[in-house]
């Protein structure tokens, strides 16, 4: 009897993507637009929430941007894979438009799927590892059907000056601090980690780590930042990788 074949998937989170992307910004695009065509050799590619940083699908028109991103996603499904989207808190209005673009699942806060012999659970991660009053309530309000009604009734520059407010509190992880969202990781494994799973892979935190305790595994992509990380999961084994690291180029070359 053959060997089933186990299915490749990429991971990818918290890019922060702008509508008015600055010189800096547009060099992260290019990488990411290669990495999009990498992704034309998996099955899978799970985009768990802030890939952009301000998103609102308005009942009759779209905000203008992103446009280089989205072709290079159709091209994406057009190659086969299954594209995942699973909403942040500064994208989680798109996930509608995804369903109707991409073919993509309304994926609620977090879901459990099987990819062969792993059962993984995929989050964007906001609200996990502990609990900040003010950012919890925001996040409430985005994600409730009262806070999209008082979105729409604002005018979209209002909604987008917010999003450039917003913007600034998005970064990278602080050496400093690596130690200790790795410290609550293991604590919420313990005390908190529940359901049929296996491996849970998030974002939202801005720093790459790996994690295991007892039969539950807790994996965070670092985000499309500095460095440009994402996830791999290839013949049953998942690893966090930086581009341009090309798993799929032969040995000694990387993407171009």
């Amino acid at each position: 009897m053959p060997e089933r074949k186990q299915p490749t998937a990429l991971f990818v989170a918290d890019s922060h993507f702008h509508l008015r992307p600055d010189s800096d910004e547009l060099n992260r695009i290019g990488a990411f637009l290669e990495f999009l065509r990498m992704a034309h050799q998996v099955e899978h590619l799970f985009l768990l929430g802030d890939i952009f940083d301000f998103w609102f699908d308005y009942p009759h028109f779209r905000l203008k941007g992103y446009e280089d991103i989205l072709r290079g996603l159709d091209q994406v499904r057009q190659a086969g894979v299954q594209i995942h989207f699973v909403g942040g808190n500064h994208d989680i209005w798109a996930a509608d438009y995804f369903h109707r673009r991409f073919g993509c699942a309304r994926i609620p806060k977090s879901r459990i799927l099987t990819l062969g012999e792993l059962r993984i659970r995929v989050s964007h991660g906001d609200g996990l590892l502990g609990f900040n009053w003010a950012y919890n309530s925001f996040r409430s309000l985005v994600r409730n059907r009262a806070g999209i009604v008082l979105a729409k009734s604002l005018h979209p520059e209002i909604l987008f000056a917010f999003s450039i407010w917003l913007s600034g509190k998005s970064r990278s992880a602080r050496r400093e601090e690596h130690s200790e969202i790795e410290r609550k990781a293991r604590i919420w494994l313990t005390d908190k980690a529940k359901g049929q799973w296996d491996l849970m892979v998030m974002g939202h935190l801005h720093h790459g780590f790996d994690v295991s305790v007892g039969a539950y595994r807790l994996a965070a992509v670092p985000g499309w930042l500095d460095p440009l990380g994402y996830g791999l999961l290839r013949d049953g084994e998942f690893q966090l990788r930086v581009f341009p690291d090309d798993p799929f180029a032969e040995p000694g070359t990387t993407s171009k």
